[in-house]
């Protein structure tokens, strides 16, 4: 402790050096994500078309991120292209994976994600290059594709029958003004419905697009389902014999559970009625429970101020800090004082190499009583008088 003290400006300054080091690290690795050499490895992966991706990407495995993307290219002549996922070390993919050109946004944000069907070797390696499959790789509909298919579909419409329908509607409306007032208000008030029925409908489809995904991911799971379930109908047609004896038997059994119950109806009564009766004890004695132990809430308050993000934060302070010891006594913080001060507070171990603060300890003539130290006889606990109001 006494070498920190001495070198106390050497210390600073090495702190301050290793500080930049560490936050320059952390920007290097977290923000500007610059890896070690040797802890990635590349995998090749053709795709039908870019579908937006970018290099520098992310790499994504079932949308956590595990890399980026380090180089988009065309390849055999441009009918095809290629993108190169820069995949950290710790992160082993399985090969039996499918891989899809996913947007985080409706403005774009492309990454590469991967889905592997299962968590078994082998592992995609450096090097390793896989082939567009349109069964197992795709990217996102081009907005010329989806306009093109948009209009096929209206060509579909045959002019006849869309001529039917017009003329039905005309028919259906002929009734005049009040007959279409009607129709108007109708979809008024059922749009009305729909409109404050905005939150559930919006969780409805939300929630069915979860079932739907889930389903399609338990689809190989339902077939084992319905295989075992044909063996388990098997097994029950087996068990005919047995399952009737039980259901010619159940009669009687029940018969000996209603006697049972009907002969301790009576204390089953009182049992509820005291459970009643101590819990609603314990509800008039809550407030009385609370007020016995606030210092507990208290407590558990201040020990989650620091806790925040998940970590838990605390400063470690490695330099000696002088103090002074007083021969006043302390007195409980919670007790209200009458107005006084302490008359004497003097220090009883002043550091050698410190001048404490205050009026009491300035510099004195170097004479005998000069009051830099406390006078022989007094109480040390004797307090100032109250101020006059």
């Amino acid at each position: 402790m006494s070498f920190l003290r001495q070198h106390k400006t050497a210390v600073s300054n090495l702190s301050l050096v290793v500080i930049m080091l560490v936050g320059a690290g952390y920007l290097l690795v977290v923000v500007a994500r610059v890896k070690p050499p040797n802890s990635t490895y590349s995998v090749t992966v053709q795709l039908d078309r870019s579908g937006g991706l970018q290099p520098g990407g992310d790499v994504t495995w079932r949308g956590y991120r595990v890399g980026k993307v380090k180089e988009i290219a065309l390849t055999e002549g441009g009918a095809a292209v290629s993108a190169v996922a820069e995949i950290d070390k710790k992160y082993h993919i399985p090969a039996d994976t499918d891989i899809a050109v996913q947007a985080m946004s409706g403005a774009g944000e492309q990454y590469l994600d991967f889905r592997p069907n299962s968590d078994k070797a082998p592992y995609l390696e450096d090097g390793t290059v896989v082939r567009f499959d349109p069964k197992r790789i795709t990217t996102p509909t081009p907005i010329w594709q989806a306009i093109a298919n948009s209009n096929d579909l209206i060509a579909q419409i045959d002019p006849d029958k869309f001529g039917v329908i017009l003329n039905e509607l005309d028919t259906a409306l002929s009734g005049g003004p009040d007959q279409l007032r009607h129709l108007i208000e109708g979809f008024s008030i059922a749009t009305t419905g729909l409109d404050n029925l905005l939150p559930q409908t919006t969780s409805l489809i939300q929630n069915l697009r979860s079932i739907a995904a889930t389903s399609s991911h338990a689809q190989p799971d339902l077939g084992t389902l319905t295989r075992n379930s044909h063996l388990l109908i098997d097994q029950v047609n087996g068990a005919n014999a047995e399952l009737r004896r039980l259901l010619d038997d159940t009669p009687a059994k029940l018969a000996v559970a209603d006697d049972f119950l009907t002969r301790n109806d009576d204390p089953i009564h009182s049992l509820a009625g005291n459970m009643a009766a101590i819990v609603n004890s314990a509800i008039m004695r809550m407030p009385a429970l609370r007020a016995l132990f606030p210092a507990l809430v208290i407590g558990t308050s201040a020990m989650g101020v620091p806790a925040h993000d998940n970590e838990f934060y605390t400063i470690v302070d490695i330099w000696s800090r002088p103090w002074c010891k007083y021969s006043t006594r302390q007195g409980p913080p919670y007790v209200v004082q009458d107005g006084t001060l302490p008359r004497w507070n003097y220090c009883e171990n002043p550091p050698a190499e410190q001048q404490i603060r205050g009026s009491a300890n300035a510099p004195r003539p170097d004479i005998p009583n000069n009051g830099q130290f406390m006078p022989t006889g007094v109480d040390p606990n004797e307090r100032t008088l109250p101020p006059v109001r």
